[in-house]
């Protein structure tokens, strides 16, 4: 377990990216408690102060998709900071104006809808930079398992903080030290590199569909869990004449949600879809509602406890999905509406059982604040097909829908995603199979970021290179630039399926060119077949399966074998030679680091001279 979260965070960029997101979060985990105290102090009364925070708390959530929309259109550098500084000065505001009695309650219900406008989405931004900087698979999912943890860990370490300062000090020395962490954390977060702007990455995309109804659906379902859980356990320790011991019931309950995450992210080792959504949820809700049984405080500690280890995982796997299931260029909102959703459930379930304590025995309370829980299976098996979250059995995000773009925006959002998405080096087959062959014209299909193209061109063959993504175009250009191959290699932007290049090459090579869109394989590699001049060579490399370290990745994509390749190129009989048709495996560093073992395929045709 170890070693799979030390990875994830000896990704470059990681570990500052991170600690400077943990500490804007713990803004937000010191500034509710401390503005809790702070207004009651300065208005006297309970119902003002709680007032004015349901407010901040409402427009947080109505404007969440405002504020994600602007991140995806312009990018978190350029967007956080302005908000975070916004947030800090209106912070400040608050600071000052409840330092002492009589605070003007119109001026702080401005300062707490500015608040509600300007707050940073930190954990949603977080989110969405894990995605660039990790490969798609089990490192991704470690990393949002331990971005969940640490959630945990900031509403623990926050309000112990908060009540520190306002014991020491006063309560409004809270809300500025949350002024400080937000304005701080939120710096450090757009100066690191994985904050850097993408090319491509904040065009304006077209009208897509962003809700994630069922990720949203189990979110607001644990929401509600952990929001009623507190006043719960508050009713369940006062009848028990223990009133102290709510915070034993808070701290099980919180432990349980990380050790839950923690081993998670190590021990899953398949991408998460609908189903396991479900089989989460459905037990965090049977927990609570059997917690509401206990005979003891000692005994709702441990059940407590044993829901906890549930409310991590559905909440990573609700990420997750919601990631995976994003259109290019709206990923931000996408994730943003799972953290609304969870939000929203947090207040209901608050809301709820306050309601549901004044007319129901307390187990029956427990029972009405687990149901939805309980239900999320059922709901989910009733969503129409196109909502659900990811196919049977799983999807990766490389499985992302394609029914709101189009194959050339997907593949310019995926490259935009990451800084890169290849090693750099080219493919082994193409270095195996072309060392020794004598350069003349090559056409490159799917050249990606061109490392392929580059070998070519440095070994003094010209290159048509092609490929459907204006984003790895460019980079590639780049690196043939840096390389001093510029000129030997004509780049060209294409959708194979729509048009292919025109004239005769000594090498056309098609290099893993597998897609999770519709692409026509078979038309695209026959139409290379054809464009292979007399003599020359037509060299096919593809995977035989899944990534070892992921088997259960891309179930609806079928991984032809290199004798199906070949009989689907339909070629006329006597006019080429097959030198090369076989299976091999070759090293491969997983994204956790591992050394593991890759089957992949190869066909290496000539074509007879006439």
């Amino acid at each position: 377990m170890t070693s799979s979260y030390a990875a994830v965070l000896r990704t470059p960029h990681a570990s500052r990216t991170f600690a400077f997101a943990f500490l804007a979060r713990l803004s937000y985990g010191t500034v509710f408690l401390s503005l809790t105290l702070a207004l009651t102090a300065s208005t006297g009364s309970y119902a003002q102060a709680g007032g004015l925070l349901a407010l901040l708390g409402l427009t947080t959530s109505a404007v969440s998709p405002v504020r994600a929309a602007l991140i995806d259109r312009h990018g978190p550098r350029r967007t956080m900071l302005p908000m975070a500084a916004a947030y800090a000065l209106v912070l400040a505001a608050f600071a000052v104006l409840t330092s002492r009695p009589g605070a003007p309650v119109p001026l702080l219900t401005v300062l707490a809808v500015a608040a509600g406008i300007t707050a940073p989405p930190v954990g949603v931004v977080m989110r969405t930079l894990w995605s660039a900087l990790l490969p798609d698979g089990p490192l991704l999912r470690r990393a949002y398992s331990l971005d969940t943890v640490s959630e945990e860990l900031v509403f623990v370490t926050g309000p112990l903080l908060a009540g520190l300062l306002a014991a020491a000090a006063a309560p409004s020395l809270g809300v500025a030290l949350g002024a400080l962490l937000i304005a701080a954390g939120t710096a450090g977060m757009a100066a690191s590199p994985a904050a850097a702007p993408r090319t491509g990455t904040h065009r304006r995309a077209g009208r897509v569909r962003v809700f994630p109804l069922a990720p949203a659906i189990a979110a607001a379902a644990t929401g509600v869990v952990l929001g009623s859980t507190g006043l719960l356990a508050v009713a369940f320790t006062q009848r028990h004449h223990q009133p102290a011991a709510v915070a034993w019931v808070e701290a099980a309950l919180a432990a349980g949600s990380t050790l839950g995450g923690l081993a998670y992210g190590a021990l899953s080792r398949s991408a998460p879809g609908r189903a396991r959504l479900a089989a989460l949820a459905c037990p965090l809700g049977l927990g609570l509602a059997a917690a509401g049984l206990s005979p003891s405080v000692a005994v709702l500690a441990a059940a407590a406890f044993a829901a906890g280890l549930f409310v991590g995982p559905t909440l990573t796997t609700a990420y997750l999905i919601a990631d995976a299931d994003a259109p290019p260029g709206a990923r931000t909102r996408t994730v943003a509406w799972v953290n609304t959703a969870v939000n929203l459930g947090v207040a209901g379930g608050t809301a709820a059982t306050g309601a549901a304590l004044d007319a129901l025995p307390l187990p029956a309370c427990y029972a009405v604040a687990a149901a939805p829980a309980v239900l999320v299976p059922l709901v989910l098996l009733t969503l129409p097909k196109r909502q659900h979250g990811s196919p049977p059995g799983g999807v990766t995000a490389h499985d992302r829908s394609m029914d709101d773009t189009t194959h050339q925006q997907y593949w310019d959002s995926r490259y935009a995603e990451h800084h890169h998405m290849w090693s750099g080096e080219p493919n082994a087959v193409l270095v195996q199979e072309a060392a020794d062959l004598e350069p003349g014209t090559a056409l490159d299909l799917g050249c990606g970021e061109g490392a392929d193209a580059v070998w070519l061109a440095r070994r003094g063959w010209r290159v048509t290179a092609v490929d459907i993504s204006g984003v790895a175009l460019e980079r590639a250009a780049g690196h043939a630039e840096e390389a001093g191959v510029a000129d030997r290699v004509d780049w060209q932007r294409r959708d194979l399926a729509v048009s292919f290049p025109e004239g005769s090459y000594d090498l056309v090579s098609a290099q893993f060119l597998h897609s999770p869109a519709d692409m026509p394989r078979e038309e695209v590699l026959r139409a290379a077949a054809a464009a292979v001049a007399p003599g020359g060579i037509l060299l096919v490399a593809g995977h035989a399966g899944p990534p070892p370290w992921d088997p259960d990745a891309h179930p609806g994509v079928h991984l032809p074998t290199p004798d199906e390749v070949f009989e689907s190129l339909a070629l006329p009989e006597g006019d080429w030679e097959v030198l090369r048709s076989d299976e091999h495996e070759r090293v491969q560093t997983a994204p956790d680091g591992r050394t593991m073992t890759r089957t992949d395929n190869a066909l290496k045709l000539r074509r007879r001279a006439r």
